[in-house]
C-alpha cells in the first residue's frame, strides 16, 4: 500500500492478472507494418505507447502465447521479445547516431539492442555486466539483429579507457524486480528486508563506478524495475 499509494489495489490486481506477449520492432531490419503482416493470426496489434512495439494480448484460462520465437520473422531480426517498459526505457534514455554510449549493466542485451537500433548503427556502443554469464546471450542476439556498432566489454578493466568519454551511460541496475513481478509472482514472496538493504547498497555501488564514464556535459541514464521509494 505503502509503494503503490492510493490506486494499491488497481495495482495489486494488476500484477496479479496474466501479462500480455510484448514485441519491439528492430528498426534496423523492418518496420511495425512489415511484422504484423507476419504475424498474422497471432493477435499482435500496435503497442499502445513504445514507437517501435507490438503487443499481443494476454491468453485466457491455460492458453499460451504464441511461439514467436520459432516465426521466420524472429529469424531474420525483425523483432526482439521485450516489455514496452524495457523499450521506452531504451528510447527515453537519449541515444542517438553517432554517439559514445555504454550500457553498464547490459545483461543478455535487451536494452542494448534498443539502444543500437535507436543510434541507427552509428557511433560505439559498449555492452558491459559485472556478472559475465549474464552476456552470453548478447552475441547471437547481436548476430541475429544485424548489430554493427555494439563492442561486448566483459572486464571491467577492459573499460578504463572510457573513462570520461561516454555521452551516454545507461545503468539498468540491479533491483528488487517488483516492477515484474507480474511475469514472476513468486518473487515477491521471496524479498525479504536483508535482500533490499543489499541491493540498495549494491545500486550506490554501482553508480558510483559508472558515474566517471560520462563526459563533461553527458547523460546518465538511471533504470530500475521496482515500484520501491528508491
Amino acid at each position: 500500500e505503502q509503494a503503490y499509494g492510493d490506486a494499491w489495489v488497481e495495482e495489486g490486481a494488476a500484477l496479479a492478472r496474466r501479462p500480455p506477449l510484448d514485441l519491439r520492432v528492430n528498426t534496423l531490419q523492418a518496420d511495425r507494418a512489415k511484422v504484423l503482416a507476419e504475424l498474422q493470426g497471432t493477435g499482435a496489434a500496435l503497442a499502445a505507447i513504445a514507437p517501435n512495439g507490438i503487443r499481443i494480448p494476454p491468453i485466457d484460462g491455460d492458453g499460451r502465447h504464441p511461439n514467436v520465437q520459432a516465426e521466420p520473422a524472429f529469424q531474420k531480426g525483425w523483432f526482439e521479445v521485450q516489455d514496452e517498459g524495457s523499450q521506452l526505457a531504451a528510447a527515453l534514455a537519449g541515444a542517438a547516431p553517432g554517439m559514445q554510449v555504454l550500457d553498464y549493466c547490459a545483461g543478455a542485451g535487451g536494452k542494448t539492442l534498443a539502444l543500437s537500433a535507436e543510434m541507427d548503427n552509428r557511433g560505439q556502443l559498449f555492452a558491459h555486466d559485472a556478472e559475465k554469464v549474464r552476456l552470453a546471450p548478447i552475441f547471437e542476439r547481436i548476430r541475429r539483429s544485424h548489430n554493427r556498432n555494439i563492442q561486448v566489454v566483459s572486464k571491467p578493466a577492459e573499460l578504463a579507457p572510457l573513462s570520461g568519454h561516454m555521452d551516454l551511460v545507461l545503468i539498468d541496475a540491479p533491483c528488487t524486480g517488483s516492477g515484474t513481478w507480474r511475469r514472476r509472482p513468486d518473487a515477491k514472496w521471496r524479498l525479504t528486508e536483508r535482500q533490499l538493504d543489499a541491493r540498495k547498497a549494491e545500486q550506490q555501488a554501482i553508480l558510483d563506478t559508472a558515474q566517471a564514464f560520462v563526459r563533461p556535459g553527458g547523460l546518465l541514464a538511471y533504470i530500475t524495475c521496482s515500484v520501491f521509494d528508491a
